[in-house]
């Protein structure tokens, strides 16, 4: 059996929507938003490690966000960048587990279903990567820097995507090495990453829960969202 990691990246420092706090540590439900995503992974049985990237600056409060929490590898520190925060936990998990798999995830998203980590899991025995995502329902228009539509995508051909994002490890190591040498690209996920590598990445079926916090109807959503699971 493949030895499988989790990343968590939650090494941002902004605040949205009036929060006085880092999103990932936003009590949400009685818990900071961060809890719920590393609860997932460490309760998902095929899930051998599971580590996060921080802000040093956080550590205390990340101390307070795992309270309850048991087994998770010490938390690697980030960089000015995700893409730098994703590569430095990357160079962690290399030190400390060398795992086969690792499945990099964003705290904002804190409700993981284990359904979807079970297909991400399934697609790399076929492909180098897999990302879940969900179909666009709105009509997507490409513009120019004046707001002039030059194009209209295809709407099924077009996905909006999630994480966790599940890559075989050293192979994405390798990607995000690689990247690091471009500072002058800016990738927006690690499937980007993966995808200026020549690796090939497959689409599996995302999930709506998956939704990703940010601003304050977000934060409204996922406290209801909370009290659902509990109920």
């Amino acid at each position: 059996m493949p030895r499988i990691a989790a990343l968590v990246v939650a090494a941002g420092s902004g605040t949205r929507a009036g929060q006085s706090l880092p999103k990932q540590y936003v009590p949400v439900g009685g818990k900071p938003l961060l809890h719920y995503s590393l609860r997932a992974f460490l309760a998902h049985e095929a899930i051998h490690a599971v580590q996060t990237v921080i802000a040093h600056e956080h550590t205390e409060l990340f101390k307070q966000a795992v309270k309850g929490l048991t087994g998770l590898l010490m938390p690697s520190f980030g960089g000015a960048t995700r893409q730098a925060s994703v590569l430095a936990g990357l160079r962690g998990l290399a030190e400390r587990v060398s795992p086969d798999i690792v499945l990099i995830h964003d705290a904002a998203r804190p409700f993981l279903p284990a359904e979807v980590i079970d297909r991400l899991i399934a697609a790399l025995e076929r492909h180098d990567g897999a990302i879940p995502a969900l179909p666009v329902v709105d009509t997507i228009k490409q513009v120019d820097e004046n707001g002039v539509i030059v194009a209209t995508p295809p709407r099924p051909t077009l996905r909006a995507a999630q994480t966790p994002q599940a890559f075989h490890f050293d192979t994405i190591l390798q990607a995000h090495l690689k990247a690091a040498e471009r500072p002058d690209i800016e990738f927006s996920d690690d499937a980007a990453v993966a995808e200026q590598a020549g690796l090939r990445v497959v689409v599996v079926e995302g999930a709506a829960i998956l939704r990703k916090v940010t601003h304050g109807e977000d934060f409204a959503w996922a406290e209801d969202m909370a009290r659902r699971l509990k109920a």
